[in-house]
């Protein structure tokens, strides 16, 4: 009691205690990153081109650019990863070659008539095109002085520099396109190609003829693919594979009949509500205005909800996991389709809507026809160019407040005043479809989703934990799984800073498997010794499954070896292949009669195929590559493909369209195929010649 006292009197006694002891556990996190790296890596990400990627500048740039909650956060430092990276990649080569963006060039840029792309994208009209009204009001603000909000004037210098890095990395591009050039031989070869046809007929005998336990592969069959292709599985960087066996978690009986007693509390307080929205809202329902067809009802009410008097509150009913509480508002027979035309005035401010009232008033007047106004002042230019005519419809094609008007509310013949996200609407509905003639409901929606208990997670989990205890090796765990009926899969290769892991997903779930697969003390063949949870997908707070992991393989960075091969399952189903082609091979009988290698492999079976593309390949371009090199009506060997061995026989002689006697558009079309391969593959070449020094795992 008396040192309460004394802390009681002397209160700074406490913040100074407390304050030691914060800066204690900081002190540890600082010598314990201190002692991984040095000083300056704490904060480093990565370098390219000579430039340095700091950890404070990267989140800074992630916070204001990517600031959606709802974005996945992996993807969103991927996409951030890569500007920086590029950036730093094309600043270095724009000086080199002199090129710059001016002061004049990036107000342009920004606000001017050539827009940049980054601009357009974040602040566009619904109809795609920039908001040149609010980029005009940005830049006024700017030059007055009034751009005064910090974290809009950091965003805006971020962006400038976004901007730049686009401009500069096009122009570096369009140098590149300046350069090339499709000289007469090489248009005429692809002419050749792309044009080329023929009939063939072809047998395929597929790899799954031939049991993988009479395929046993050895090292010789991997060495000989590696004589074959030396750099196919050359490594740019390391990737490891894990096995994993997963415990869903699954809704039980009870988790089952307690959702719906409280779905049934739902029901009976709603009968007692004295208001259908207040409540609705309250317990986190909506109240449908558009009209439900019946088939859209689950199955077990849909006559009720059509006979039932209105007001009738229907359920609890379980639908796709889900309980539904469902009131009967109304009914309406809606058209099948609408026709209607429409003038929109852009942006749905009180001036607008003042001269839609006015606009109106001509028409009804009879002073101005609808068409010519929609075509003289609609914002709409593909209607607009028809009188505003949009043609006929269905019910939810256009936006809610415009559907309710056509589909619900309004008359044909009449004009409607409607606001929406795209501005004012003048609308007339100028015909309606009833075909079916079926009622649709108006409805009052509570869902319950039916989600797994505390206890049911802890059941599934118990499973996992007790697995880990058994399973010492990944030899045990697969063993183990087979015992239980349980999959034992694989993830593909999963590089250091991946975040997405096959199957399993693409979160933080996942992520927390790839950290570990990297850690230090884990070796190849070993079991991790925890369970990893992986909440639900659609946002539910529970766990949806646990996972047991193991550590199956090492792929390293480098040249191509056997062991390397070893690792990697494509390589590993490449060379099985190559064995099963080999074996096949030598079982088949007739190999010159198509035919009679259709009775032996695939019951009678011989595709023809008529007017063949060497350009449409299917996957197999050895199969092309013979079949345009063989005579016609001969047989071929047996071609080793993807999916199985082939054997082709052409039926016709090799058809070729004519040639343009001027080439000229064609060789550009070669020219501009070539340049978008060289756009769309320059900065992956670029960051790969530079090289680029990757931290990320470090942090995240």
């Amino acid at each position: 009691m008396a040192l309460i006292g004394t802390i009681r009197k002397n209160g700074w006694i406490l913040i100074v205690a407390m304050a030691l002891a914060l800066g204690g556990f900081i002190l540890m996190d600082v010598v314990s990153n201190s002692q991984r790296y040095s000083a300056a890596d704490v904060n480093l990400l990565g370098k390219v081109a000579g430039a340095e990627i700091k950890r404070s500048e990267f989140e800074t740039y992630q916070q204001l650019v990517y600031s959606d909650p709802k974005s996945n956060t992996y993807q969103v430092r991927n996409q951030a990863w890569t500007y920086f990276t590029e950036k730093a990649v094309i600043e270095q080569e724009a000086e080199a070659l002199g090129l710059g963006v001016s002061k004049d060039e990036l107000l342009d840029l920004q606000f001017g008539v050539n827009i940049s792309p980054i601009i357009t994208e974040r602040f566009q009209n619904p109809d795609g095109q920039p908001n040149r009204a609010m980029l005009a009001g940005i830049k006024n603000a700017i030059e007055t002085g009034q751009f005064s909000d910090p974290k809009n004037r950091a965003y805006w210098a971020v962006q400038e520099k976004e901007v730049v890095k686009a401009r500069l990395q096009e122009k570096f591009v369009n140098a590149i396109g300046k350069g090339m050039y499709t000289p007469s031989w090489q248009a005429e070869m692809v002419f050749k190609e792309n044009n080329e046809r023929r009939d063939f007929r072809m047998v395929r005998i597929g790899y799954d003829k031939v049991k993988d336990e009479e395929a046993q592969v050895a090292d010789s069959d991997y060495e000989a693919l590696l004589s074959e292709y030396p750099h196919l599985y050359d490594q740019a960087e390391e990737s490891r594979v894990v096995s994993y066996v997963t415990f869903d978690v699954v809704p039980t009986s009870a988790d089952t009949a307690a959702v719906q007693a409280v779905s049934a509390k739902i029901l009976a307080d709603f009968r007692a509500a004295k208001e259908d929205s207040t409540f609705v809202i309250a317990n986190e329902g909506f109240i449908n205005n558009s009209y439900i067809p019946k088939d859209n009802f689950p199955a077990k009410i849909r006559d009720s909800v059509m006979t039932v008097p209105l007001g009738t509150i229907l359920g609890p009913v379980l639908d796709k996991g889900e309980w539904r509480v469902i009131k009967v508002l109304d009914r309406k027979t809606l058209p099948d389709s609408v026709n209607a035309r429409h003038i929109l005035l852009r942006d749905a401010t009180p001036e607008n809507g003042a001269k839609a009232d006015s606009l109106i008033t001509l028409i009804k007047s009879g002073k101005a026809r609808f068409d010519s106004l929609a075509m003289q002042v609609s914002a709409d230019g593909g209607s607009a160019r028809k009188g505003g005519d949009l043609g006929w419809f269905t019910n939810g094609a256009m936006v809610p407040e415009f559907n309710e008007v056509c589909f619900i509310t309004g008359e044909q013949g009449k004009l409607y005043k409607v606001s929406s996200q795209f501005g004012w609407h003048i609308i007339e509905i100028l015909g309606k479809k009833f075909i079916k003639n079926e009622a649709s409901v108006k409805a009052a929606i509570i869902n319950r989703r039916v989600e797994p208990s505390k206890p049911t997670q802890q059941a599934a989990k118990d499973k996992a934990v007790a697995l880990i205890q058994q399973a010492k090796t990944i030899a045990d765990l697969e063993t183990l799984a087979g015992q239980q009926n349980i999959p034992f899969l694989s993830t593909p290769p999963l590089k250091i800073n991946d975040y997405s892991a096959g199957a399993l997903g693409v979160d933080e779930d996942a992520r927390e498997i790839i950290r570990w697969a990297y850690g230090e003390d884990v070796k190849v063949g070993s079991v991790g010794g925890e369970v990893f949870a992986f909440g639900d997908p659609q946002g539910g707070y529970f766990d949806n499954k646990y996972v047991v992991a193991a550590l199956k393989s090492i792929v390293p960075k480098g040249k191509t070896t056997v062991s390397l091969m070893k690792s990697l399952p494509e390589a590993q189903q490449r060379v099985k292949n190559l064995k099963k082609a080999s074996i096949l091979t030598s079982r088949l009988q007739n190999a010159g009669d198509i035919s009679a290698l259709a009775a032996q492999w695939t019951e009678g079976r011989v595709d023809t195929i008529r007017m063949g593309s060497f350009m449409q390949s299917s996957g197999e371009p050895r199969v092309a590559g013979v079949v345009f090199s063989l005579e016609t009506g001969k047989v071929s060997e047996p071609i080793v493909g993807n999916n199985g061995i082939y054997v082709v026989q052409p039926l016709t002689d090799k058809t070729q369209q004519q040639m343009p006697a001027d080439m000229t558009m064609f060789r550009r079309q070669v020219t501009s195929q070539s340049f978008n391969s060289v756009r769309t593959n320059m900065m992956k070449t670029l960051l790969q010649l530079y090289g680029v020094e990757d931290h990320r795992d470090r942090f995240w």
